[in-house]
Parts: C-alpha cells; structure tokens; sequence
C-alpha cells in the first residue's frame, strides 16, 4: 500500500499530525482523534423507507482501525456522534461495533454529540467511556460543537470540535469538487475535524484571513489553504505551524 501523506502541525507546541484518513492524530498523548461517525445512519435511513448503500459502517469502522493501527495510537478520542440516532443501532450495528472491538481494543472515549444524546445506553460490548460534553488530553480540550471565543481575546487552549462537516471546494482540471477539510482558526485557536463518516452532508469553507484549511484529496492531505497576515502572526507568536502537507 502506498504511503498517505498527512500535515504536520504544530499547535502552541503540541505536535499533530492531519491524517488523510480523516482523523487528527497528536503525538504526545499518542491520541487518534475523530468525530462525527454517525454509526447507524444508513439503518436509520432505510427504517424510514429511505433508500441507503449497504457497507458505510463497515467502510467507517476498517478505516478507524487502519488509521489507529498507521499512527500507533494508545487511545481513540471520538469528539461527538459516534452514532446517528437510537433507531439506527440494531442487532447488526451492535454486532459490527463489537467485532470491530474484538480487533481494536484501544480505549475509546466518547465526547458527547448532538446525534449522541439520543441513544440512552451504548452496548456495553462497544467498552466505550463517555466522558460528557467536554474532555481534556494533552493540553487540548474537545468539545462537539465548536465554542463561540472573543476572537480578540483568542483562547487559553485548542480547542478540537466536529459537527460541522466542513467542505472545501478543490479544482480539478476544468470542474471543481467538494473535500472534507480540517480547519484551523488560528485566532480562536480552534480546530474542526472533517466528518469521519463519508454518509454526511457539509459546510462550505472558503479560505479567509487567519483561517487556514486543509483538504484531503486523492488520498493526501493538501494545504494549508489561507491563513493570510494571522498565519504571519501567529509563527511569530508560536501559536501555530503547518509543515509538510502538498499545497495545490
């Protein structure tokens, strides 16, 4: 299998990784990162006589092991809705999950979502630990939906969020094609994963002054894309770095 290039960043001296898997991995704790895996969703979907392909959560799962197993990680941080909704998590979701704990045993912690508030109690075979609304590792704190922050002020830490799904528009040749994106907001110090499931719907990013963007495309992670005079500012502060990832 050929290599997949991610991003190195450097976030106020906390060394990351972007990885093309759609995951954010930080080095010193060794915690792979992810959010929004909607765990269900196409189940749910077809229960309410929407039609759904067959194989998403298998796809989501095989790519969460792979990139653990890539980064050498000892914990598994999922920043909010591991699951879509209640209705979706029937006896083959749960067997799936279960079986893919058998392979994967890191320690799962769960930030709690929005699609995770519904779902009274996780299989007790998923050996997840749901830490509530919000967690702390590593000097960063994780948080589902990204925080509003007096930009002016910034903020005394990172902040890692999902729920957003952001998008980034990526040319090629003579069309133009959606990419799940991380975005790093370098004022606020914040930093929103791209959706880990590939059944989602995303928000539009456009590269703005102290935002910097990174696409994953053909297997690589490409940017950053923006930044503007903040990215200046903020090398010369030691807030934030980005090193190695391909440029467009």
């Amino acid at each position: 299998m050929r290599p997949m290039p991610g991003a190195q960043v450097t976030l106020d001296g906390i060394d990351a990784e972007l990885m093309p898997e759609r995951a954010l991995f930080l080095r010193a704790p060794r915690a792979l990162v992810v959010a929004d895996l909607h765990i269900g969703k196409s189940e749910s979907y077809r229960r309410f006589g929407v039609p759904s392909a067959d194989g998403i959560d298998e796809e989501t799962l095989e790519r969460l092991g792979r990139a653990a197993m890539r980064a050498g990680a000892k914990v598994i941080v999922v920043v909010g809705d591991l699951t879509h909704h209640a209705d979706g998590i029937g006896e083959a979701e749960m067997e799936r999950f279960a079986r893919f704990r058998e392979r994967i045993a890191l320690p799962i912690r769960l930030v709690e979502g929005n699609h995770d508030r519904g779902v009274r109690t996780l299989p007790p075979e998923w050996c997840i630990d749901c830490v509530g609304a919000r967690f702390a590792l590593g000097g960063v704190r994780f948080v589902h939906e990204p925080p509003g922050v007096d930009v002016a002020g910034g903020a005394p830490e990172w902040t890692v969020s999902g729920h957003l799904h952001p998008m980034l528009s990526v040319a090629r040749g003579a069309r133009s094609v959606e990419a799940p994106a991380f975005v790093i907001d370098l004022r606020a110090r914040q930093l929103v994963l791209p959706a880990f499931s590939k059944f989602t719907r995303g928000v539009r990013f456009e590269p703005r002054a102290g935002t910097e963007l990174f696409a994953i495309a053909e297997g690589a992670v490409v940017g950053p894309i923006g930044g503007g005079a903040a990215r200046d500012d903020s090398a010369r502060d030691g807030s934030a770095r980005s090193d190695g990832a391909r440029t467009p």
